[in-house]
């Protein structure tokens, strides 16, 4: 998939699926309702141009698997959309060579009051398909959904996975040439998505196109050849799932760290209290690159380094980090007192500063939000006290380019296959250990 030259518009192609030349799509934004009745009565504009999408040149080629990548808002939607003609562009042109069908917003192209029945002889009759061909694939389509009684039940009482259900099993049942998707395929349960990456993998051995939105980087590099990144409506690279995928986790870590930065410095809303004997400052997290980030891979190493000052004198402080999932999810606890061979700092005298750090050699949590809070405890009392105690002290992320576990932890599992054919044969036996 190569980029046309801005300095010529693209010539027809056979062997190309799609072929989009300069294109772009503008919107007009109002600040106020009455602005666009006054520009209707009374000329402007009274509008602020917005482009979702500029000049993208691209060429899909015929039986190729093309992902589009980018944080939310940089036009990968609006790209779809006038892939699939229900966006008109402002500027450009997109030629398409096949029947393409789509499934975009959820629910998009469903009457909300009429069954899934309804709905699918209505949009296979969008889609350019015959009465008769509809009838004899209206039940492969019902199989694959799942549906069950639900077909004939109105669709604006479905979830968003039954609406999912419904759209693909439709899209990828006209026999299209070329299918587009956008990120609604993360709505579905496990389940379900394997039968459609099952069904886009065969889409692409018998070659046919495929253009799908995903934030699902383990997705991208399995399934696609070719990978268009996007940023504020332009295109900032294409070419292989591996490079460009690489890239995209690249910004992905450095507009991490700069969300997260700006966030952590803000004055905290969470709890905090204490005595104050001792005060806790900066929290630091460190990764494999020595230096202090807020996002990190799994298995990288994992440091926090806790700042603090004695304003008074204290018997005996024990600091401990608490790790949490950003939905509350209380993961671990621990602190340098509770353990085989404890650190006992003893009393600590007025003006004393220092740095109190906890390590993992390898992070062991799966891609999310997580956030650590700070303990602080005085211990020398027969109940420990609360000397600086503060919830949600800092977040953090962890990304992964190429996930091989699902939850929250990874595992360091071995997993082993023996096979025996039905006479007795041992066919194969292999280990990842």
């Amino acid at each position: 998939m190569n980029p046309v030259p801005p300095s010529g518009a693209a010539q027809p192609d056979s062997t190309v699926a799609i072929q989009v030349n300069g294109l772009g799509k503008a919107y007009q934004l109002y600040d106020k309702p009455i602005d666009r009745l006054k520009d209707a009565f009374f000329g402007g504009p009274r509008y602020r141009e917005f482009w979702a999408v500029r000049d993208v040149y691209l060429d899909v080629p015929h039986g190729s698997t093309v992902g589009i990548i980018g944080e939310n808002g940089a036009g990968k939607s609006t790209l779809l959309k006038l892939l699939t003609g229900i966006t008109t562009p402002t500027t450009g042109q997109v030629k398409v060579n096949g029947r393409v069908a789509s499934l975009l917003e959820l629910g998009a192209g469903f009457h909300p009051e009429f069954s899934g029945r309804e709905n699918i002889f209505l949009n296979c009759s969008i889609l350019g398909m015959g009465q008769a061909e509809i009838e004899e694939r209206y039940e492969s389509i019902v199989q694959f959904s799942e549906l069950g009684e639900f077909i004939e039940r109105p669709v604006k009482t479905y979830s968003s996975g039954m609406y999912v259900r419904l759209g693909f099993a439709v899209a990828s049942s006209v026999d299209p040439d070329i299918l587009l998707i956008d990120e609604a395929l993360s709505v579905g349960d496990e389940h379900f998505k394997g039968k459609c990456i099952n069904r886009l993998n065969e889409f692409r051995e018998q070659g046919k196109t495929t253009v799908f939105v995903s934030h699902d980087m383990g997705s991208i590099k399995s399934m696609c050849q070719h990978v268009v990144l996007m940023d504020q409506g332009e295109v900032l690279e294409q070419g292989s799932a591996e490079d460009v995928a690489d890239a995209y986790l690249k910004r992905a870590h450095a507009r991490g760290n700069e969300r997260l930065s700006s966030y952590n410095r803000e004055g905290s809303a969470y709890p905090r209290w204490g005595t104050g004997e001792i005060e806790t400052g900066l929290v630091e997290l460190v990764g494999r690159g020595k230096e202090a980030t807020h996002v990190f891979s799994p298995g990288e190493p994992f440091k926090v380094r806790i700042h603090y000052e004695a304003r008074k004198a204290c018997k005996q402080p024990v600091f401990g980090i608490g790790l949490y999932r950003s939905d509350g999810t209380y993961i671990n606890g621990s602190n340098h007192g509770w353990r085989q061979a404890p650190i006992e700092l003893g009393p600590v005298g007025a003006g004393e500063t220092g740095v109190v750090e906890m390590a993992f050699d390898s992070l062991p949590l799966l891609q999310g939000e997580y956030y650590l809070t700070t303990f602080l405890y005085e211990h020398g009392q027969a109940a420990p006290t609360a000397i600086d105690h503060r919830e949600h002290a800092v977040t953090f992320e962890v990304v992964d380019a190429s996930p091989t576990q699902h939850g929250m932890l990874f595992l360091p599992t071995c997993w082993t296959v023996d096979r025996t054919a039905a006479d007795g044969t041992h066919l194969h036996s292999e280990s990842d250990s």
